[in-house]
C-alpha cells in the first residue's frame, strides 16, 4: 500500500514538472494589454521628445524595451528571430539618443512583430480616431436634436436679434455721445436684461439634460482611453497659455474639436442658428 501511494506522488511530481514550464510559459504570454502598454509608452516617448523632455522620452523607452524584452521577445524569436534582433538592438540604440522618426519606426516594427505572434491591439485602440469621431458626432448630434425639441428657436431669435439691436444702438449712441438717446435706450434696460435672461433660460433646459445623460458616459469612455494617443499633430507643437505644449491629441482633445466642428455643422442643418 505504501509502495502505491509513493509512486502516485512521483508520477504526480514528474507530470507537475513537465506541465509547470508549459503553465509558466503561458502566464508570461504576451497579451493585448501589454501590447497596448508597450505602444503607449512608445508613444509617450515621441510626444516627450516633441516637448523637449529627453529625459522623460528616455524613461519611457527603458520601460518599453522591458515590456518587449520580457512579454514579447521569447516568441518573435520563435518566429522571426532577425526582426527581434532587429527591435532589440532599435531599442538599445535608440534609448540612448530617443530621436521622433526613429521611436516611430520602432512602433511599426513592434506592431509587426506581435502580429506574428498573434497579439493585436483592440479595435477600441487600433481604430480610436475614427470611433471617436463617430462618438463624437452621434453626441453632436443628440445635443442638437434635444436643442431643436426643448427650444423656442423663433422666439430665441428674435430676442437674440433685438439685443443685438439694441446693443448696436447704444455703441453707436456712445460714440456719438448723443446723450439724449443713450439715457432713453438705458430706460429699455429691464426689457433687455429679461430678454437675455429668458435666452439663458431657455438654453439652460436642454443643457441639463444633455449633462446628465452624457456625463455619466463620457467618464466611462475617457476611463478607457486613458492616456493613448488618438492622433498626432501634422506639425511639432502648440504652446497654449495655461494648459502648455499640445503635441498629440487624446481623447479628450480629439472628442472636443471633432464635437466642436459637427455642432455647428448640424445646428446651422438642423436648427439654422
Amino acid at each position: 500500500m505504501q509502495k502505491k501511494i509513493i509512486v502516485m506522488l512521483m508520477a504526480v511530481a514528474i507530470s507537475s514538472s513537465l506541465l509547470l514550464p508549459g503553465l509558466v510559459q503561458a502566464q508570461e504570454q504576451a497579451s493585448s494589454d501589454d501590447l497596448f502598454s508597450l505602444l503607449n509608452k512608445l508613444d509617450i516617448a515621441a510626444s516627450s521628445l516633441r516637448k523637449g523632455d529627453a529625459d522623460s522620452a528616455k524613461a519611457s523607452m527603458d520601460v518599453a524595451s522591458d515590456v518587449y524584452k520580457n512579454k514579447f521577445s521569447p516568441s518573435v524569436a520563435e518566429v522571426d528571430v532577425d526582426l527581434d534582433n532587429q527591435i532589440i538592438d532599435k531599442f538599445t540604440v535608440y534609448s540612448q539618443s530617443p530621436n521622433e522618426v526613429d521611436i516611430l519606426s520602432l512602433r511599426s516594427d513592434v506592431s509587426r512583430a506581435a502580429s506574428l505572434i498573434g497579439v493585436e491591439l483592440s479595435p477600441l485602440f487600433k481604430y480610436a480616431i475614427f470611433l471617436i469621431m463617430g462618438l463624437s458626432f452621434a453626441v453632436a448630434l443628440f445635443t442638437t436634436l434635444v436643442s431643436k425639441k426643448m427650444v423656442d428657436w423663433k422666439k430665441f431669435k428674435e430676442s437674440k436679434a433685438k439685443i443685438s439691436e439694441y446693443n448696436k444702438e447704444l455703441r453707436e449712441a456712445q460714440r456719438k455721445r448723443d446723450m439724449k438717446q443713450v439715457y432713453k435706450l438705458q430706460q429699455r434696460q429691464p426689457e433687455i436684461m429679461k430678454l437675455n435672461s429668458a435666452m439663458m433660460s431657455q438654453n439652460m433646459k436642454p443643457t441639463l439634460i444633455i449633462m446628465v445623460v452624457l456625463l455619466p458616459m463620457w467618464f466611462f469612455i475617457s476611463g478607457i482611453f486613458k492616456g493613448w494617443v488618438v492622433a498626432w499633430l501634422p506639425f511639432v507643437r502648440i504652446d497654449l497659455p495655461f494648459i502648455g505644449p499640445l503635441v498629440v491629441f487624446g481623447m479628450g482633445w480629439w472628442y472636443f474639436l471633432n464635437s466642436l466642428a459637427f455642432s455647428q455643422i448640424l445646428r446651422k442643418i438642423l436648427i439654422g442658428d
